[in-house]
């Protein structure tokens, strides 16, 4: 079989240095079980970089998978609701030129699976309607589960719901999110669930869990909706010198989390390489997640395969992923209910079993339990 991924943003940028990771995870699996995996790259830069980009096409190759990229400049804010039409007509241009380049090098892929509600459907539609390749859709995009994506409802009944009606499959990372996400369109559609599969670069790292300290750790970006002050606030209040809440990411939020960097407890990683992160990661004991909302929840399923137990809000994705073996689902997202499931797992009152931990989360999410169900997917679209 020969499948084309389709990723319309940045793709591994200095603006965006993770972006696209969950593709080029799915695609360097795929290699093993399937003939050929590729994937392609339309991007239109955001007008914040406009003087600091440029427009580029460049083929380069990670391992066996080739990644056709053509980025173009654009005038038009990519959240504004009349510059829609306007960007759909560019990504589909672009995103044709791009795929008929592609198959002069590698012939008609069998199947295309697209990501973003956005442009990645643009992409998948057009290539459809041009070609008759079928594709599979999926999402990770928050803003789908919080309702506050930036299409008006006039493009969202013109474009947006009849192309996900047309395309083939859509695959969801988890069940309440596709729930939510089905209310927010308003499909009638079946949706299929497909979480994105456990990296496979985390088998370069081993943990470390110094004896000395408990170390909390929370890895998300900075914004109002990972509701980073609530756990902070929570552990301020622990009168406990052995702990440690480290806290990786940037965004919007950054300075009001600065404030409480006077407790020497706690630091603040921003612009971490993935490989310093991951080592801060697999070195610590819990994970913190406190989102308002979450698709998925890669990080938990990181932290998971190198045993650290979680403590997380009841929202879409991590109720999912949370379960007995690995770590207590809030009832409330409120500082309180953090008090107490941190201090019952510093204690040990709450005992976590690193080895089953990971046992669990790799039984679930790993790439045995992807191909599974990638399998299904591609031989009931085929």
């Amino acid at each position: 079989m020969h499948l084309l991924l389709i990723y319309t943003g940045e793709f591994r940028t200095k603006n965006a240095p993770i972006g696209g990771i969950f593709q080029l995870n799915q695609a360097k699996l795929l290699t093993n079980s399937i003939s050929k995996v590729n994937i392609l790259n339309p991007s239109i830069i955001s007008p914040r970089f406009f003087f600091k980009s440029k427009n580029f096409d460049d083929v380069k190759k990670l391992e066996k998978v080739r990644i056709y990229q053509s980025y173009r400049k654009n005038i038009f804010p990519k959240k504004i609701d009349i510059c829609n039409y306007i960007l759909r007509k560019k990504y589909e241009n672009l995103s044709l030129d791009l795929f008929e380049k592609y198959i002069e090098d590698n012939g008609l892929p069998d199947m295309c699976h697209v990501f973003d509600i956005r442009f990645g459907l643009v992409a998948g539609n057009i290539i459809k309607k041009k070609f008759n390749i079928p594709y599979i859709f999926s999402e990770y995009c928050v803003e789908t589960a919080n309702k506050t994506l930036n299409l008006n409802k006039n493009y969202m009944d013109k474009y947006v719901r009849p192309s996900l009606n047309r395309c083939d499959y859509i695959a969801l990372p988890s069940k309440k999110f596709a729930k939510k996400f089905k209310k927010f369109i308003g499909l009638k559609k079946k949706i299929n669930i497909l979480p994105p599969v456990i990296p496979q670069d985390l088998n370069y790292y081993s943990s470390y869990k110094s004896s000395k300290t408990f170390n909390f750790i929370i890895v998300s970006r900075l914004d109002k909706n990972k509701n980073i002050e609530t756990p902070i606030k929570a552990f301020t209040k622990l009168n406990n010198k052995n702990i440690k809440l480290l806290i990786i990411g940037d965004g919007p939020e950054r300075s009001n989390i600065e404030k409480y960097l006077i407790d020497k407890r706690i630091k603040l990683f921003k612009n971490l390489t993935r490989d310093q992160m991951l080592n801060k990661l697999s070195n610590s004991d819990c994970i913190i997640c406190s989102s308002f909302h979450e698709t998925f929840g890669v990080g938990l399923v990181e932290a998971a395969y190198f045993g650290l137990s979680i403590i997380s809000s009841n929202c879409e994705g991590p109720s999912e992923i949370v379960n007995k073996i690995n770590g207590i689902l809030l009832k409330k997202n409120i500082v309180n209910f953090y008090i107490k499931a941190m201090t019952l797992i510093i204690s040990k009152k709450k005992r976590f079993n690193s080895i089953q931990i990971k046992k669990d989360v790799l039984a679930r999410y790993g790439k045995l339990a992807y191909f599974k169900k990638f399998r299904i997917i591609s031989n009931n679209l085929l």
